[in-house]
């Protein structure tokens, strides 16, 4: 443990003794999914729950393309020396807006990492995403880093949307894996989350980025008998 937390206050130290418990030491009701939380919803009752608003949707970007190294040129303001949404990456975050638009969906807000892929994710899939920090990739970071960073996607998740609404944030691996042990794959999966105001929101469920056109589907399907 020491080798992971190094030598700092103990404050800091036994933050980051816990964080890494956490992701070390996994429920056996979640083993199977290989993540720390364990869904309280899932399916058309998680689907059901987003509808009716107030969740916050902590989301990793769509499909990438194969580019296995955007460190030597990089820079933010440039997309061609990033990772970018691959074609299919694209069409699943249009498919999920379109989906999200079926079901009857209220998205009040967007945040995104300041990334090109997560940005596009945000505007293809809603028309809309606003770049912040707090969302941008971790990897590099030291562990205090990560914590901190960690500190703020948890107030994010556990502030309120306005009643009816929902809000999208987009990020990267490192996030989803340092802040909750969540799982990362596939790309494009999203992670429902209920703000309780007491600095931890309740962890609903997961979907994965076809699920969301499948439910559609099947709403759109029984409207249509219904009538």
């Amino acid at each position: 443990m020491a080798k992971i937390c190094g030598n700092r206050r103990l404050s800091r130290a036994l933050a980051c003794a816990a964080m890494t418990l956490s992701l070390l030491a996994q429920p056996a009701a979640a083993a199977e999914k290989h993540q720390e939380l364990v869904p309280q919803l899932q399916g058309a009752a998680l689907v059901d729950a987003v509808k009716k608003g107030g969740t916050v949707i902590l989301l990793r970007h769509a499909s990438t393309e194969n580019k296995s190294d955007e460190t030597i040129k990089f820079r933010l303001e440039d997309c061609s020396t990033q990772r970018n949404l691959s074609e299919q990456g694209k069409r699943e975050a249009g498919e999920i807006g379109d989906a999200f638009k079926k079901l009857g969906i209220r998205v009040q807000a967007v945040y995104a990492s300041p990334y090109c892929r997560t940005l596009e994710t945000g505007r293809l899939a809603f028309g809309k995403a606003t770049p912040t920090e707090a969302l941008s990739v971790s990897d590099g970071l030291a562990m205090d880093g990560k914590l901190d960073r960690a500190a703020e996607i948890r107030k994010l998740l556990d502030t309120a949307p306005p009643p009816g609404t929902n809000v999208v944030l987009i990020t990267h691996t490192g996030n989803l894996l340092y802040a909750f042990g969540l799982d990362t794959r596939p790309e494009g999966i999203a992670h429902v989350f209920q703000p309780t105001g007491t600095g931890r929101a309740n962890y609903l469920g997961r979907m994965n980025p076809d699920e969301w056109a499948r439910f559609a589907g099947s709403a759109v399907s029984a409207n249509t008998s219904g009538q």
